[in-house]
């Protein structure tokens, strides 16, 4: 499982259990290749989210004025652009072959659900639907009984379908009936159409990580720059060792809501509008928007979107990255601020959310969550997406995005141009 997906899963237990699969070794490559790649042309991805709207994006070589800007070089930004959309992007993401086959198998497994519970289906959800996958990601799963079905315990589901799961699959079936959100962990070998195998978990009747599934798969739908600065970021979190829950840093799912945040409310004018502000002409009743207490709702109608938002901001993605980089590396107040995508000036205040001592001991937890860094969950409130993240993993955190603004800022008289300074903001760092 993605850990930008374990959250949506496990956010309640203090002992998730990490995946292994080839996805982790997978994306330690993912920049060798691209920068290998990085003369030869590249199709466009079937796959990959495109804008509503179509945004323009600033010339590939803007004239030299806007090279500086608030005493800033962006010299390096209309190659990095180019790097990033031509050569990374198209480098990093799944290629339809792996959809087919990773969706195959949720057919087949779904076919087995069926037999333990007639009318089960399950629906994908994470990095896997919501448009910011890398290669071989985990494939994540939810099974969802028919609504006339009996109602059975999780831990049941998870044993029946595991059990049966192991007699008619070659997967190696790891099953945790008793978790905290019981869950059943797949992992298959490689085979000729899955080369690098194939790891899958599967929950139960889990709506929320559904919405949240769907509420980003928007915002990427919406402006492709978006998905661009994601993948970057997911990659060149783990080649700089800060994107690892269960060592004190982020998820790739608390960097996607950092770089939503910064398109939403930091940004101006503005490249994505605040989804869950928008107002929709014909509300859904009450009961659809409400669940568990949570108010799930958003607006998703892409085709009425650009009667009610625009963006006229044209910056290319090499500039959003530089800006990013700054943003978070200098001017996000991380002793006071929450980041809320969900409000309507982007952040709130720790102490209104009660997140402002170190750290707070919940009953039900053997760990204490952090407060250092505050992402709250555009769904559910009172969950800090960045709780695991200690004193000393925000430190490095945030000496990473100073080193990273300071190598895209600076000029390089290498002959090799982009490509020296890609090689210096991606390699790999010691643990």
């Amino acid at each position: 499982m993605d850990d930008d997906e374990q959250q949506h899963v496990d956010s309640a237990s203090s002992s998730p259990v990490a995946s292994t699969s080839a996805a982790a070794q997978a994306e330690h490559e993912q920049f060798g290749r691209a920068h290998q790649a990085q003369q030869q042309p590249h199709p466009q991805h079937p796959h990959q989210a495109h804008s509503q709207q179509q945004h323009q994006h600033a010339p590939p070589h803007p004239p030299p004025s806007s090279l500086w800007k608030d005493g800033v070089s962006y010299a390096h930004a209309p190659d990095l652009t180019h790097y990033l959309e031509s050569t990374f992007v198209p480098s990093v993401v799944p290629q339809p072959d792996e959809y087919h086959a990773k969706d195959q198998a949720r057919q087949y497994l779904e076919k087995l659900a069926d037999q333990v519970s007639p009318g089960a289906k399950l629906l994908p959800f994470g990095s896997m639907a919501n448009g910011f996958a890398l290669k071989n990601s985990d494939m994540d799963l939810c099974c969802f009984l028919a609504k006339d079905a009996p109602v059975r315990d999780p831990s049941e589901l998870v044993e029946l379908l595991g059990r049966l799961i192991e007699q008619e699959t070659n997967y190696y079936v790891k099953m945790l009936p008793r978790a905290r959100i019981p869950i059943i962990k797949l992992t298959l070998p490689p085979t000729p159409d899955v080369p690098m195998g194939m790891a899958c978990d599967i929950g139960f009747e889990n709506r929320l990580a559904l919405e949240n599934t769907r509420l980003l798969l928007t915002y990427a739908m919406i402006d492709s720059r978006l998905r661009t600065l994601v993948l970057f970021l997911k990659v060149w979190t783990k080649r700089r060792k800060i994107n690892n829950p269960y060592r004190g840093t982020l998820s790739s799912y608390g960097y996607v809501l950092l770089v939503i945040h910064f398109l939403v409310h930091v940004k101006q004018p503005p490249l994505l509008p605040n989804l869950q502000r928008l107002s929709t002409p014909d509300e859904p009743a009450v009961e659809e928007t409400i669940f568990e207490g949570h108010d799930i709702s958003f607006f998703d109608d892409l085709e009425a979107l650009p009667s009610l938002f625009q963006t006229t901001n044209h910056e290319t993605s090499g500039e959003l990255l530089i800006d990013f980089f700054r943003y978070f590396s200098k001017d996000f107040n991380y002793a006071h601020s929450v980041v809320s995508i969900r409000s309507d000036k982007g952040v709130l205040p720790k102490v209104q959310k009660g997140w402002h001592t170190d750290f707070e001991f919940d009953p039900e937890l053997t760990v204490r969550d952090q407060h250092k860094l505050c992402i709250e969950d555009p769904f559910q409130l009172d969950y800090n997406v960045a709780r695991t993240v200690t004193k000393d993993g925000l430190y490095t955190i945030r000496g990473e995005f100073m080193r990273a603004f300071r190598i895209l800022t600076t000029p390089t008289r290498s002959p090799e141009g982009i490509g020296a300074v890609i090689n210096s903001l991606c390699e790999e760092r010691e643990d």
